[in-house]
């Protein structure tokens, strides 16, 4: 019997802590012109250039909110890989005998009838 209260007791005390939790965790946004989350800045590329040049310019405004988001959203853009770039996985650029082969096919088959 002695068991069955410490269990319950704990299970009591979890549930009180997850929904204490949840009442203080900060909600999450997901407004597109809500400049505190990074995908603001990264589709926002006006805005990103300007906090990027005033944050370099202002290096002890580093550290601002502002600062620190615009910076992720560069080094998230920067990391990925941009159109028309090759990932690196089939080795086949436009100077190899493959390339080449391949737009002759895609030519052929663009010109049947």
């Amino acid at each position: 019997m002695r068991n069955f209260s410490l269990i319950g007791l704990l299970i009591v005390v979890a549930i009180i802590g997850y929904w204490a939790k949840s009442m203080f965790a900060p909600s999450v946004s997901h407004d597109p012109n809500d400049k505190a989350t990074v995908e603001y800045w990264v589709t926002h590329d006006s805005d990103r250039q300007t906090m990027l040049s005033y944050c370099n310019a202002h290096p002890d405004q580093q550290n601002t909110q502002d600062c620190k988001l615009a910076i992720a959203a560069q080094t998230q853009l920067d990391s990925q890989p941009r159109a028309g770039q090759n990932a690196g996985n089939s080795g086949v650029d436009q100077t190899t005998s493959q390339a080449q082969d391949e737009l002759e096919a895609q030519k052929d088959a663009n010109t049947l009838p």
